[in-house]
């Protein structure tokens, strides 16, 4: 299919989505956080197949021997409206799937954990956008059907209930989170080390957000070093800056997204190389009908920085026949881009 036409039934499915987000009780703000609220040549290269599955920087077993989480059962293909989302709401039948991680010093902060087979797995760990929740985040993405199957752990984290939940990413966005100063760093690292205490023993922890959790990923990544080995931000910002560390980076933004800019995700990039890890000059660089994908393999310490761009592509979690972000997480985790 041709990219105007693409652009044109992806619009007309998740452009609600721009103009609902900010609703009480809506969703998250995937797709409603403006811009301003925020402080603050090309050569097309065949993907190189790697031949080990690890965490970014290093190996452990064959790729053979875990699923595609492209063929997995249970994932789906969007796009998606924004009806079909769960809403974040008392009055909400949805469930979040995931076995609860009590935390004794945040009753009100719902945290799952979806264990894969090896307690060794990589752990993704989630943070929700603005206004948001685990049942809205988990509506958008299929990584609580597929993630533990693939051969990840993931931990659903929750913003505290103000009374909706965002994440305060740097005092200063977003809120309630951020004008009532809430420590969402430190909640970070007592759920990482409750899934571990809960048996996991992760050879890798990536940060993984959307939007408002998109920024809170990567400030948890900067912040908290000693815990990650990669950040992955989904049509996220980076709200304060990154000291240099081995740390690997996967970026998303599409070119329509007027909430947090076209060249977010670029912008991102570009920082990362230059403040954070050093990578050489040429990057491998596929294309596939509106996606672009430009991936820095050799950097600092084993790591990897690839950055997902999608023409005529809005603020969303993109799930669509050209690029599923969940397969890309996934396949990211298992170090298959190293």
């Amino acid at each position: 299919m041709k990219r105007a036409t693409w652009s044109i039934l992806i619009l007309c499915c998740l452009l609600p989505a721009c103009s609902q987000g900010n609703a009480q009780g809506a969703g998250d703000d995937v797709g409603s956080m403006p811009i301003a609220s925020l402080p603050g040549p090309l050569t097309t290269v065949p993907l190189a197949t790697s031949t080990a599955v690890a965490d970014t920087t290093s190996t452990t077993a064959p790729v053979a021997a875990l699923i595609d989480p492209e063929t997995m059962a249970g994932r789906r293909v969007g796009p998606f409206a924004e009806e079909e989302f769960v809403k974040c709401s008392a009055a909400s039948a949805a469930k979040a799937v995931g076995d609860p991680v009590a935390l004794a010093d945040y009753p009100n902060r719902p945290t799952l954990l979806q264990a894969a087979a090896d307690p060794a797995a990589p752990l993704l760990v989630i943070f929700h956008g603005q206004h948001g929740c685990i049942e809205n985040v988990q509506s958008r993405t299929d990584l609580e059907t597929i993630g533990a199957a693939a051969g990840v752990s993931v931990l659903w984290l929750s913003g505290e209930p103000l009374p909706r939940r965002s994440w305060n990413v740097n005092g200063r966005c977003c809120e309630p989170a951020s004008t009532n100063h809430t420590d969402d760093f430190a909640y970070t690292a007592a759920a990482i080390a409750a899934a571990r205490t809960a048996g996991l023993s992760p050879r890798s922890v990536l940060s993984v957000g959307v939007s408002n959790g998109g920024g809170m990923a990567l400030a948890a990544g900067c912040k908290l070093p000693e815990l990650f080995a990669a950040v992955i931000s989904v049509a996220g910002w980076a709200p304060l800056p990154c000291q240099r560390h081995d740390m690997s980076l996967l970026t998303f933004g599409g070119t329509e997204d007027v909430t947090l800019g076209a060249k977010t995700a670029t912008k991102i990039e570009t920082m990362w190389r230059k403040d954070v890890v050093d990578c050489p000059d040429e990057p491998t660089i596929e294309t596939f009908e509106v996606r672009t994908s430009t991936t820095w393999r050799g950097c600092t310490g084993g790591t990897t920085v690839r950055l997902v761009t999608l023409e005529g592509i809005p603020h969303t979690w993109p799930k669509f026949p050209f690029y599923d972000m969940d397969v890309d997480i996934i396949r990211f985790a298992r170090g298959e881009y190293a």
